[in-house]
């Protein structure tokens, strides 16, 4: 016992330190995490050794994060964009397989390793994502709006990949009943949250919100169980926790969940992004370290160049698309389950595999680095751009409150004249 509060001391002090002082610099404290992982894990000091169990916490991590996100994001806002979602998405996926296929011939690769890398490139990372933006409080800034809707559509996409993967390696044929029980339910669960979203009144009885725990728990369970619905049927569990948000926000509930729940928000990302450090290999990273930057550069370029082209296709400044772009220039975490199928299915070699594993966490890693090479090459631009949204957030606030202030006055009035 003693051996692991001392584990545990190490960790979290690691995890202070780096934080601290990369914070100091300016950089995300995504970062000091995944350096924690690294240091702490088997390529480091071996203070954790369960690497399972971490990530699993750190599974738990990414459904929270979509949960608090949806508890923030403005729907209008985010229907309003949905062609850049759905499109951009689409477009970006098709485009990114069609240039690693191209990639795969040139290498003398089969065709179907190029359907797999293509796949793993172009699942961006929504812990990584959302984190930048939200550490920023960019989050509802247009280029933060693109990239959450991008995000989703991903997550989505997972399922449908999945499916091609299993029918191109191999794994048999296509089950109709999985596939219709997906789409059933979908269509179903959307359905079922534009009926709450449409009566904001309902409440949750006050019994269960009268002490501290209570509270805690409930926010939990309205968390996790969305996430597990979605699941059930083959989705996405963050995309279930995200709907359960989004359900909480407009009904004004939102807030004491958050408030409840933020510290055990922030503990469990922090696991997810030191999980991603633990893959890291640090003899494999030393002995391929040219190959592997040369990779991990190309996954940059690649992912930035090809979702702001597509932006800028769909309308948007040069400005916004590149921001966009570089925000979700990594590989996801969504990619590492990708990957293991892709090994499973024999699309990988042992070797591939841990390349492919090693890459995919050092572009988490690097990313907000890259964000912020982004950010520097951009910086009158963006800067430029998000004094005009901060204008316009005010606006909104303004016009908000003169309802508000309207309302509560008519309100005031109804009560006198039924009191004459």
């Amino acid at each position: 016992m003693n051996d692991v509060l001392l584990a545990l001391v190490a960790v979290i002090g690691c995890a202070l330190t780096f934080a601290f002082t990369l914070r100091a610099l300016r950089i995300p404290a995504a970062v000091a995490y995944i350096i924690t992982g690294i240091v702490a894990g088997p390529s480091g000091f071996g203070l954790v050794t369960d690497y399972q169990l971490l990530t699993h916490m750190g599974e738990l991590g990414v459904i929270m994060l979509l949960f608090f996100v949806g508890m923030e994001v403005s729907l209008p806002r985010l229907i309003a964009g949905w062609r850049i979602a759905v499109v951009g998405t689409t477009a970006q996926i098709i485009l990114s397989v069609g240039v690693c296929m191209a990639g795969a011939w040139m290498f003398g690769w089969s065709w179907k390793a190029g359907l797999l890398f293509g796949f793993l490139i172009s699942m961006s990372s929504t812990a990584v994502v959302l984190t930048l933006l939200k550490d920023a409080d960019e989050l509802e800034l247009p280029f933060g709006q693109n990239a959450l809707g991008i995000l989703l559509v991903q997550d989505i996409a997972i399922v449908p990949m999945m499916i091609i993967l299993g029918v191109v390696g191999g794994e048999g044929e296509i089950d109709l009943m999985k596939i219709g029980i997906q789409i059933g339910g979908g269509v179903l669960l959307l359905a079922l949250v534009a009926w709450l979203m449409r009566r904001p009144n309902w409440r949750f009885p006050l019994a269960l919100k009268q002490s501290l725990d209570k509270k805690i728990l409930l926010g939990l369970l309205l968390c996790f169980s969305a996430a597990a619905l979605t699941a059930e049927i083959g989705l996405s569990a963050p995309f279930g926790a995200f709907l359960a948000g989004m359900v909480l926000h407009a009904s004004d509930q939102a807030e004491w969940v958050e408030d409840h729940l933020r510290s055990l928000y922030v503990v469990f990302v922090a696991i997810f992004f030191m999980s991603v450090g633990m893959l890291v290999s640090l003899d494999f990273v030393y002995a391929n370290m040219g190959v592997l930057a040369m990779i991990t550069l190309a996954v940059f370029l690649l992912n930035s160049g090809i979702n702001a082209v597509i932006l800028r296709l769909l309308g948007e400044t040069w400005t916004m698309a590149l921001l966009t772009g570089g925000l979700l220039s990594q590989i996801g975490e969504f990619s590492f389950l990708l990957a293991s199928m892709g090994l499973g299915l024999g699309l990988l070699t042992q070797d591939g595999h841990q390349m492919v594993m090693a890459v995919i966490a050092l572009s988490l890693m690097l990313s907000p680095l890259w964000m912020l090479a982004v950010r520097l090459t951009l910086h009158e631009e963006s800067r430029v751009m998000e004094d005009s949204a901060q204008e316009e957030r005010m606006r909104e606030k303004a016009l908000l409150a003169q309802l508000e202030h309207e309302q509560r006055h008519e309100g005031e009035t109804l009560q006198q004249r039924s009191k004459s």
